[in-house]
């Protein structure tokens, strides 16, 4: 055919296309627009970065989550269509790498620990939820959701093993992390912007569920502060310096704390420069807290040293009974007490019922809590399913067996961690380890693990840091061969 007639069909087919893609937008009908859409977008990112369309897709869905939080999770093609972000990767990337490994006749995880044990986390809840589904059908699919984000380690390692694409997910992580602050920012200060203007099937397309955009800001704390370079290093010390000191002023103890062991583990491995900066930053902004109080009279200064006074004193309030001074910090007594009675009907409600193989997956686990702590409120009040403690949740929900599989997995995560810091020198994929206990830590006194904005963020991160330290391994196992 003559190239220039090829060239004028597909044009006049490709105006036919956009006609008719137009109608269904002016008719409300988002379902097959967003998919031609993401076609055409992924096909220009494929040609443009020579990457394969699963990978950069696995990259956007982690900005999203990053710069758009709750949002980004709730977006779908259509309504009516339970298909978000998180499980529309699994579906297209997850359904591509299947049928790679299939032409490959290779498995999907090799012998290593790490990834035998996410392997056993991920089978011993389907184990329990194929019990669970006939009974509860889609309750038990949302609460299996924290089993089945796991799979996004598995993706994103076999993805990262290719240089390429592992730049490109990591480069997608860093860059969710520094548009973060941004967008966190603007819908903090212009809410009713992001949720009646810039809104999706009158859905807002960047909504922040606050304890976790603080917890990002203390990954992001971590991982920036590790990335500059030479003259870049000065505008990441600060930004990460800036991230830790916006969630020093903030309500969010778990993050904090969370922020807190990540430090806390550099410094026993001897790595001082995070924790010793993190530290004298902290101590600056106190003293000129305290001069602005003390000298120029600020009630804003004096409010906001008082605050921090009394998330501090509320860490180990565990009884939840101390009396607290500052307005933005009244309700962290009556927080302890919600988080502890809670997490005691669980406890208690489990060990009764079924021990070993828990609760189960779509079962009710804030009944007897509320019965308890809000005697007065109508079932359809209370919404939360979740008692904010992974461990807690995962003990109800799997027993005693998903417990140990739990445990067993974060025993080999603090071995890697601190092996990583064992090394002479300390750089990303060091703090990609270290960067995973401001998420588990924060996931012990909240809601992380859980829903997709924190879970496909944390086993993302997981398979990059895998990635990356095998990378090491293979490069150190080459040069003494080399040597030799």
């Amino acid at each position: 055919m003559n190239p220039q007639l090829r060239q004028t069909l597909v044009t006049l087919a490709a105006a036919a296309v956009a006609i008719w893609l137009g109608f269904k937008v002016a008719e409300g009908s988002y379902l097959l627009p967003s998919v031609a859409a993401t076609i055409a977008v992924g096909a220009g990112l494929t040609r443009l970065f020579r990457l394969p369309f699963d990978v950069i897709l696995t990259g956007m869905v982690i900005f999203g989550y990053l710069a758009g939080n709750r949002g980004f999770a709730q977006l779908m093609p259509a309504p009516g269509v339970p298909l978000f972000p998180a499980e529309a990767v699994l579906l297209v990337a997850g359904s591509w790498r299947c049928i790679r490994w299939a032409f490959a006749r290779r498995l999907p995880f090799s012998h290593d620990r790490l990834e035998l044990i996410v392997l056993a986390w991920l089978v011993a809840g389907s184990v329990r939820f194929g019990f669970d589904l006939p009974r509860h059908g889609f309750l038990a699919i949302r609460d299996f959701a924290t089993v089945y984000y796991a799979a996004f380690f598995f993706l994103v390692l076999d993805m990262a093993r290719d240089a390429r694409a592992r730049r490109w997910l990591l480069g997608s992580l860093i860059a969710g992390l520094l548009a973060l602050p941004v967008t966190f920012g603007l819908s903090e200060l212009f809410p009713r912007f992001f949720q009646t203007v810039l809104v999706i099937h009158q859905a807002p397309v960047i909504f922040f569920k606050g304890d976790l955009a603080f917890t990002f800001l203390g990954v992001g704390s971590l991982l920036v502060f590790f990335m500059g370079q030479s003259a870049a290093r000065v505008w990441s010390l600060a930004l990460a310096m800036g991230m830790a000191l916006w969630i020093l002023a903030s309500n969010n103890r778990a993050a904090l704390l969370g922020v807190a062991g990540a430090a806390g583990l550099l410094l026993l491995a001897g790595k001082w420069r995070y924790p010793f900066t993190l530290g004298a930053t902290s101590a600056l902004a106190a003293l000129a807290l305290a001069g602005m109080a003390t000298v120029g009279n600020s009630s804003w200064a004096d409010a906001k040293l008082q605050g921090a006074a009394d998330r501090f004193h509320s860490i180990v309030d565990f009884s939840g009974q101390g009396s607290y001074m500052s307005g933005d910090s009244y309700y962290k007594g009556h927080n302890n007490r919600f988080r502890a009675i809670w997490w005691k009907n669980v406890v208690m409600e489990t060990w009764s019922s079924n021990p070993l193989l828990g609760l189960g997956f779509g079962h009710d686990m804030a009944d007897a809590f509320i019965r308890e702590y809000y005697p007065e409120a109508a079932d359809d009040e209370f919404l939360a399913r979740s008692p904010h403690n992974i461990f807690i949740t995962i003990f109800g929900r799997m027993g005693l067996i998903g417990s140990g599989v739990w445990l067993g997995f974060c025993g080999i995560l603090i071995i890697r961690t601190w092996r990583s810091l064992r090394e002479p020198e300390i750089g990303l994929p060091q703090a990609l380890w270290c960067s995973l206990w401001v998420l588990l830590i924060s996931a012990t006194f909240g809601v992380v693990l859980e829903g997709p904005m924190g879970a496909v963020v944390f086993w993302s991160i997981l398979g990059l840091a895998q990635a990356s330290t095998l990378d090491l391994q293979s490069d150190q196992n080459t040069g003494d061969k080399i040597e030799e």
